[in-house]
Protein backbone atom coordinates (compact mmCIF):
# COMPACT_ATOMS: atom_id res chain seq x y z
CA UNK A 1 0.00 0.00 0.00
CA UNK A 2 1.25 3.63 -0.44
CA UNK A 3 1.52 6.08 1.48
CA UNK A 4 -1.14 7.88 -0.40
CA UNK A 5 -3.73 5.04 0.12
CA UNK A 6 -2.74 5.62 3.86
CA UNK A 7 -3.54 8.90 3.68
CA UNK A 8 -6.89 8.78 2.05
CA UNK A 9 -7.77 5.94 4.17
CA UNK A 10 -7.36 8.15 7.49
CA UNK A 11 -9.72 11.23 5.73
CA UNK A 12 -12.04 8.90 4.72
CA UNK A 13 -12.55 6.83 8.33
CA UNK A 14 -10.01 8.25 10.15
CA UNK A 15 -7.43 5.59 10.88
CA UNK A 16 -5.57 2.87 8.34
CA UNK A 17 -5.44 -0.36 8.41
CA UNK A 18 -1.59 -1.92 8.11
CA UNK A 19 -0.76 -5.44 7.97
CA UNK A 20 2.06 -6.48 10.71
CA UNK A 21 1.83 -10.03 10.19
CA UNK A 22 0.17 -12.75 9.23
CA UNK A 23 -3.23 -12.51 10.71
CA UNK A 24 -2.39 -9.25 12.46
CA UNK A 25 -2.94 -6.31 11.52
CA UNK A 26 -3.16 -2.37 13.43
CA UNK A 27 -5.86 0.34 13.22
CA UNK A 28 -3.70 3.04 13.05
CA UNK A 29 -4.51 6.71 14.43
CA UNK A 30 -2.75 9.50 13.57
CA UNK A 31 -3.45 12.57 16.49
CA UNK A 32 -5.18 15.96 15.10
CA UNK A 33 -2.32 17.45 14.28
CA UNK A 34 -0.69 14.74 12.81
CA UNK A 35 2.36 14.13 14.63
CA UNK A 36 2.07 11.34 16.20
CA UNK A 37 0.23 7.25 15.90
CA UNK A 38 -1.73 5.32 18.52
CA UNK A 39 -4.12 2.37 17.19
CA UNK A 40 -5.44 -0.55 18.16
CA UNK A 41 -3.84 -4.32 17.30
CA UNK A 42 -6.25 -6.72 15.62
CA UNK A 43 -5.87 -10.31 15.42
CA UNK A 44 -7.58 -13.08 12.95
CA UNK A 45 -9.58 -15.99 14.90
CA UNK A 46 -10.13 -19.46 13.84
CA UNK A 47 -13.93 -18.57 13.32
CA UNK A 48 -12.25 -15.84 10.90
CA UNK A 49 -13.71 -12.91 13.13
CA UNK A 50 -11.03 -9.86 13.80
CA UNK A 51 -10.47 -9.32 17.04
CA UNK A 52 -9.18 -6.28 19.22
CA UNK A 53 -5.64 -7.83 21.06
CA UNK A 54 -5.26 -4.40 22.59
CA UNK A 55 -4.76 -0.53 22.11
CA UNK A 56 -2.42 2.29 22.96
CA UNK A 57 -3.36 4.79 25.75
CA UNK A 58 -2.46 8.39 23.38
CA UNK A 59 -0.07 8.51 20.48
CA UNK A 60 2.93 7.10 21.68
CA UNK A 61 4.91 6.96 18.38
CA UNK A 62 6.37 9.75 16.60
CA UNK A 63 4.63 10.38 13.05
CA UNK A 64 8.53 10.81 12.09
CA UNK A 65 7.84 7.05 11.26
CA UNK A 66 5.85 6.18 8.18
CA UNK A 67 2.73 4.23 8.46
CA UNK A 68 4.02 0.30 8.68
CA UNK A 69 6.91 1.13 10.70
CA UNK A 70 4.52 3.04 13.42
CA UNK A 71 2.09 0.08 12.83
CA UNK A 72 4.96 -2.63 13.67
CA UNK A 73 6.15 -0.08 16.38
CA UNK A 74 2.46 -0.67 17.98
CA UNK A 75 2.16 -3.65 17.52
CA UNK A 76 5.34 -4.60 19.83
CA UNK A 77 3.87 -1.59 22.57
CA UNK A 78 0.78 -2.97 22.23
CA UNK A 79 1.70 -6.79 22.97
CA UNK A 80 4.25 -6.11 25.29
CA UNK A 81 1.76 -4.42 27.61
CA UNK A 82 -0.56 -7.65 27.45
CA UNK A 83 2.39 -9.77 28.20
Amino acid sequence: MTFTDYIEQVAAQGWARVDVAPGEWVAVVPNDAHTAFGGTLWRRAENGNDYAEGVTEGHPVSAALDYDAAARALAVMIKRENA
